[in-house]
């Protein structure tokens, strides 16, 4: 079975349609868990609507906020499936995402995966699509996080349950670091297929590029394991890179797989 973790705060303009894109997955076994950090809008109402019709739908609540690597991590308390998948309120899986990954995971006997996206706004509009190396490991994660986390999966058999540092941002990019220097597992492997849409707004973290970068380069200190000259340098190349993915797609894409 696969545990889906979805963190959830004020979503209720496009959660229902984040729902619907993991009950219409072809592969049938899994749950997923969403955990209301603290909304005060509907949203709260509609996963709880959705847990009362499908019994692989559980809804939880956190008592304090906790932000969404807390809200991840209630889910994770609780999830009882083999592999650990992870879907936003607001981003959307297309509908073979379980069925191809779980494939690939299984036939390469690979323990962490993820995938190709693409990037939609806030009216479901597709602005772009994005590659990734073939593989990455603790060394190539410096450059930039290459593991969108609404590709990721993870198998518990071989990593266990892997909690989510409590960052306020690029808490993702933290728990890659983290399994990657487990020693558990070298290299994270990568579908070449578009699994998920990614979606880019106004209102969220993603908006704020600046802080986004701050944080990047403490994840590099605190779990990459960089001096402070180091991770300066890796958060210059990580901006650069970040650039060329919003102007240039084409060659983004072009550099990436050739890493």
């Amino acid at each position: 079975m696969v545990s889906i973790l979805m963190p959830n705060f004020n979503s209720e303009e496009y959660i229902e349609r984040a729902i619907i894109s993991v009950v219409s997955q072809s592969y049938e076994r899994w749950e997923l868990l969403i955990c209301d950090d603290g909304s005060s809008d509907s949203s709260i109402e509609i996963a709880a609507k959705w847990a009362a019709r499908d019994e692989r739908i559980i809804a939880l609540k956190n008592c304090n906020n906790k932000g969404a690597a807390g809200a991840r991590n209630t889910c994770l308390n609780v999830a009882r499936g083999r592999y650990i998948a992870f879907l936003d309120s607001d981003d959307l899986w297309l509908p073979d995402k379980l069925t191809l990954q779980l494939n690939f995971m299984r036939s390469e006997n690979i323990a962490f995966s993820f995938s190709y996206h693409c990037v939609i706004d806030e009216r479901d509009n597709e602005i772009a699509s994005f590659k990734a190396p073939k593989k990455v490991d603790a060394s190539l994660m410096r450059y930039s996080n290459f593991i969108p986390c609404l590709t990721a999966m993870y198998d518990t058999k071989i990593l266990g349950k892997v909690v989510q540092p409590n960052i306020k941002k690029r808490n993702d990019f933290a728990l890659w670091l983290k399994i990657l220097n487990s020693g558990k597992v070298k290299h994270a492997h990568c579908l070449p297929v578009i699994t998920a849409k990614y979606r880019a707004n106004s209102y969220g973290l993603s908006s704020k590029k600046l802080d986004t970068l701050h944080y990047y380069k403490t994840c590099l200190k605190e779990f990459g394991g960089l001096s402070q000259l180091d991770a300066v340098f890796f958060s210059a190349i990580y901006a650069i890179l970040g650039i060329v993915k919003a102007k240039i797609h084409f060659l983004y894409n072009y550099l990436v797989v050739k890493l």
